[in-house]
């Protein structure tokens, strides 16, 4: 089985707006922001903080141990 992993596939200039788990098919992870202007730093927490809750609720059997905090998926 695959590591889960976190892919971005959208992007808006160099602000990633989409993502994928690699390890499941067809698991999107879109980020819209309320904010007229998007912000880069915001977008990829965002993306983070969807992926690792996907992680926690699907592969939390297959995972050894979570990842440290300053520990990132891209």
């Amino acid at each position: 089985m695959k590591k889960p992993f976190l892919r971005v596939t959208k992007w808006l200039a160099d602000i990633p707006v989409e993502a994928t788990c690699i390890a499941c098919a067809g698991v999107q992870f879109r980020v819209n922001s309320t904010a007229h202007r998007p912000h880069r730093e915001a977008y990829q927490r965002l993306l983070q903080l969807e992926f690792d809750r996907h992680v926690r609720a699907t592969h939390a059997a297959s995972q050894p141990a979570e990842p440290s905090e300053g520990e990132s998926h891209e």
